[in-house]
């Protein structure tokens, strides 16, 4: 689906403008002089969706937009009018609900699940592996003694509900559930077994070939219990018994809280702070696989003219996946929805053809403005609250507070990764006192030993020289973490391949390389 790209009409499919419902309005942008349709998520979502970015099954056509077949009939309906397809997709998160099988199974079944790796879990070192859920409208505590948490059936499974939201109750559950049914000998060892499993700490292949056997016997002994009637009973019994349902839930791979725990507790990586959607692994190669089949389709079957890249940001290494998506579209074209600061410029090494224009409509938003008029309207807002106005001030209070709640838990976790980062690079030692050796000096420390590239050699030198600013601006600072950034790389590869140990031994009977190094510092030793 090739040709002159002149300009973009968007449509925002949903079940109330479904691609059949669109297909009415192509004669029309066709007549505009329209090139390309762009299309907003058209993957299968959480039904009733209004905007596709729920994602819930990213290998098929959304049913609320008509399916497979209403999207073929799309396609040659643009075909006959001369359109080509812009499509909008979601590669950073996906629906973190019952509507998510592969959410669903990890719930069930933890990090024995086929999917564990597909989401960005952040499981503390040392600890079972549980999941974080802030969904509940109270405490947990309280949403038991309030009866908000029931057990019911679905699809022949047991599953624990909270108002509209639903969770499965994982295997290792189940015989709690079924305790005051009798059960034969071999379920509850199976059972015994699967409780046991749950606690351990990054289970080996020998212990997920056990829970997959256990597993599949908890299931055998569920559907005997299921035909004979017990498996209702028990769920029947559980109405009035808030221990048992307490009981049940704590052999869980998740945790219940309340919803204002999210930015404390929450252990997955959110899309912002929304709890509903879930970042998943983009950077693993078997999930980009995975939740890019349907798309390849579509561009083998020359279906789609160019690809608009929902929020790349959030993406753990986006060099890497637009290099995966360009190898996927060759000829076509790549747009993302990248929100640019007013000094910042998308990546030259990024493999696309630019953004979705944020950046322009911000700018011709300014033609409304009338700049003479600033003073009145900040004296008029300043009169107005009673606070003085500090714009810079201001942003950097709210950001501050953001991550000290809404994300405090994320906040948390980047400083243990960053001490933990830090114990590994090089520092200087007098006795029992350590110092870090900062990255303006990695490049005389490895002076002696060939540095990868130019380009590495160049980021020190910067380093060097922004270490001689007074008081750094924006520009500078946004330079120095670019640079840190790229000497962070070049040291990792120099102690991968055996450069950074060399260059530490050979400090030893080294004194002026030593102090070369010191001097490069943003501190200065002194005698006490």
């Amino acid at each position: 689906m090739s040709g002159k790209w002149i300009a973009s009409y968007r449509l925002q499919l949903h079940a109330g403008f479904p691609l059949a419902e669109a297909e009415h309005v192509l004669p029309y942008l066709a007549d505009l002089g329209i090139s390309h349709v762009y299309l907003s998520p058209c993957l299968q979502a959480v039904p009733g969706s209004q905007h596709g970015y729920d994602v819930t099954d990213p290998t098929r056509i959304s049913e609320d937009l008509g399916g497979e077949p209403a999207w073929a009939s799309f396609v040659d309906c643009a075909r006959s009018h001369d359109l080509r397809i812009l499509l909008d997709i979601v590669p950073n998160h996906m629906s973190a609900s019952e509507h998510n099988p592969w959410w669903d199974h990890v719930l069930a079944h933890g990090p024995f699940s086929e999917f564990a790796e597909y989401f960005d879990f952040r499981v503390r070192p040392h600890q079972p592996f549980r999941v974080h859920v802030c969904s509940l409208a109270r405490p947990y505590g309280d949403a038991i003694e309030a009866g908000e948490l029931t057990i019911e059936i679905a699809h022949g499974r047991p599953r624990v509900r909270h108002y509209e939201n639903t969770w499965p109750l994982g295997p290792a559950s189940w015989g709690k559930l079924l305790s005051a049914a009798p059960t034969p000998a071999d379920a509850q060892c199976c059972f015994g077994e699967l409780e046991r499993l749950q606690f351990i700490d990054g289970p080996d292949t020998k212990d997920r070939i056990a829970y997959a056997r256990h597993a599949a016997q908890a299931g055998e002994a569920l559907a005997d219990a299921r035909k004979r009637g017990r498996l209702q009973d028990a769920v029947d019994r559980t109405r009035g018994d808030k221990e048992l349902v307490n009981a049940v839930l704590q052999r869980q791979f998740y945790v219940l809280h309340g919803w204002k725990l999210a930015g404390e507790l929450g252990n997955y990586r959110r899309f912002f702070d929304i709890g509903t959607l879930s970042g998943i692994r983009m950077e693993l190669p078997e999930v980009f696989a995975a939740t890019h089949a349907r798309i390849e389709a579509m561009i083998v079957r020359d279906e789609i003219a160019g690809l608009r890249v929902d929020h790349p940001d959030g993406l753990r290494e986006p060099l890497e996946y637009f290099k995966r998506l360009r190898a996927l579209l060759p000829k076509g074209r790549i747009y993302v929805e990248k929100i640019l600061e007013n000094d910042e410029r998308l990546k030259d090494d990024w493999p696309i053809d630019g953004s979705v224009g944020y950046e322009f409509l911000a700018k011709v938003n300014r033609l409304w403005m009338d700049d003479t008029r600033t003073d009145v309207l900040t004296s008029t807002y300043s009169d107005f609250t009673g606070h003085s106005v500090n714009f810079a001030a201001l942003v950097r209070e709210k950001k501050r507070a953001i991550v000290e709640s809404t994300f405090c838990a994320d906040h948390e976790q980047l400083t243990e990764a960053a001490l933990e980062i830090a114990h590994e690079r090089p520092r200087v030692r007098h006795y029992e006192n350590t110092w870090p050796l900062g990255p303006a000096s990695w490049g005389k420390l490895l002076s002696a030993a060939p540095t990868p590239a130019a380009d590495a050699e160049c980021c020190f030198g910067e380093l060097e020289r922004l270490q001689f600013i007074g008081e750094p601006d924006a520009k500078q600072r946004i330079a120095y973490a670019r640079y840190a950034a790229q000497a962070g790389e070049a040291l990792a590869d120099a102690r991968k391949r055996g450069r950074l140990q060399d260059a530490v031994d050979r400090t030893r009977g080294d004194k002026e390389l030593v102090n070369a190094v010191l001097q490069r510092q943003f501190y200065v030793l002194h005698g006490w």
